[in-house]
């Protein structure tokens, strides 16, 4: 049994020397990738069962809830195993925020996120994109209103919590540490695309969307240093943008204004004065904890 042991000991160890021996940006993407795809599959899971099994009932939406709660809580450094919980807590970037940055985070994230969010009509306008590239992946006409209603929200606070965890928090965090936020930004941003080729809107057309949308998330952790104004921003983009996929709230059409960038040139400007005073009490704060660290 001794010699057993030993042996797993030794296998062990030689599985973490080579883990170890990886360039840090692939650990980064592993880690985030799993991340991503365990945090996803249980509430991907819950909908499936509920929509089957009793589709007038939505239980999955407060199963949902109680399972992000359980990812945030592991991934922030809560629970074992204790000798990783400060790692966790780092790589996630979860902090919590005063209430100047949540109010300056909020108020220049949101146009921000107009603007970038606006570049999907502008993608779909004149992109080369397939026929049902935002065909919805089921009906769901069939189920009544708070069924529908409890799937946005549930697919919506299921991206930002998972996604923004895994790409923003742990994914960028290991990259920014030893690369710089330069480096670290546009690889998840490449990262971030790649994951969601699975979605026939995804082609290379999609690719500067992709980009911008985590170059903004980015600059957002950047700013904050701090995930939790992403997840919020991103949850409320899909809560507006999925109803639009399955056609429960009606896109732009055939607006120029939104088409042709208009809507995201003038959001984008009228972000600029507060992510600029975003920046300000940002710093303000960080200079006046520094010395409070310090002490």
């Amino acid at each position: 049994m001794s010699s057993d042991a030993g042996m797993a000991s030794r296998a062990l160890a030689k599985a973490i020397a080579g883990w170890r021996w990886l360039p840090i940006v692939v650990r980064a993407i592993v880690v985030g990738l799993l991340i991503l795809q365990i945090g996803g599959a249980v509430p991907g899971v819950l909908l499936v069962a509920c929509l089957k099994l009793t589709p007038a009932i939505p239980w999955f939406l407060p199963a949902t809830a109680l399972w992000l709660w359980c990812f945030w809580r592991y991934a922030s450094g809560r629970g074992g195993p204790a000798a990783t919980a400060r790692i966790r807590q780092t790589a996630l970037r979860g902090r919590s925020l005063s209430g100047r940055i949540w109010f300056w985070s909020l108020l220049a994230g949101a146009p921000a996120m107009m603007s970038v969010m606006g570049l999907i009509f502008v993608t779909s306008k004149f992109g080369n994109l397939p026929a049902k590239a935002f065909a919805p992946p089921f009906e769901i006409s069939i189920f009544p209103w708070w069924t529908i209603l409890s799937i946005f929200v549930a697919i919506a606070a299921t991206a930002g919590v998972v996604e923004e965890a895994a790409f923003r928090g742990y994914m960028l965090s290991a990259i920014e540490r030893r690369h710089g936020w330069s480096v670290g930004i546009p690889i998840v941003g490449l990262v971030f695309y790649v994951a969601h080729l699975s979605h026939a809107y995804a082609t290379l057309a999609f690719l500067p969307f992709f980009l911008v949308y985590s170059a903004f998330h980015g600059l957002m952790v950047y700013l904050t240093r701090s995930i939790l104004p992403s997840v919020v921003l991103h949850a409320i983009a899909d809560f507006i943008v999925v109803p639009m996929q399955f056609g429960v709230l009606p896109g732009p059409g055939d607006s120029k204004f939104v088409t042709h960038g208009g809507l995201s040139l003038v959001f984008a400007i009228a972000s600029l004065p507060a992510l600029w005073r975003l920046a300000t009490v940002a710093r303000e704060e960080a200079s006046r904890d520094r010395p409070d660290a310090e002490r």
